[in-house]
């Protein structure tokens, strides 16, 4: 487990070293934390969180289209690799805890679980879609499973936690 943690950072260090991907994630989440403090400021959202996941949204930008379609996946003719759920393998694992982050923000943001699980996982399928539509990565649908079952596990906690917060609240 060690070695795929190191690997995965080692893998993150390696997509940021493309300028053109770390400089959209720099932008990317200076414009959308910047949206999100508007939409917090419009919308009675807490904005720290909201902000929080704009920036969460960036980063989930910047790694999914930072990589470039596999030479393999232009000569078929399939256009979404339908595979199934897994956690076997840093990729999987690391696809599972993508959306974390953002679910987690944008919950305790919006205090709506439901509403931001919804929106992950449709964001999930989109990204999915316009990878190979942009050349930009591979569509599989193990990647939307992963994606969204971090998505409900982050919603589920950040549910709970928004919940236990509020009644020890009353209780004070």
């Amino acid at each position: 487990m060690v070695d795929q943690v190191w690997w995965a950072l080692d893998a993150v260090v390696f997509v940021l070293s493309d300028p053109l991907t770390s400089g959209g994630l720099v932008v990317g989440a200076v414009v959308l934390g910047a949206g999100a403090w508007f939409a917090a400021r419009r919308f009675g959202w807490r904005p720290v969180h909201s902000v929080f996941a704009g920036i969460f949204l960036g980063l989930v930008l910047a790694l999914t289209f930072s990589r470039s379609q596999p030479s393999w996946a232009l000569v078929g003719t399939q256009f979404c690799l339908l595979n199934g759920f897994s956690l076997h393998g840093v990729s999987e694992l690391f696809n599972a805890l993508l959306f974390v982050p953002l679910v987690w923000c944008a919950v305790l943001a919006t205090r709506r679980p439901l509403a931001v699980l919804v929106s992950a996982v449709a964001m999930s399928a989109v990204i999915e879609v316009l990878q190979p539509l942009v050349g930009r990565g591979l569509c599989e649908t193990q990647d939307l499973f992963n994606n969204s079952t971090g998505a409900v596990v982050a919603a589920a906690l950040a549910a709970g936690y928004v919940a236990l917060r509020d009644r020890i609240a009353v209780h004070r």
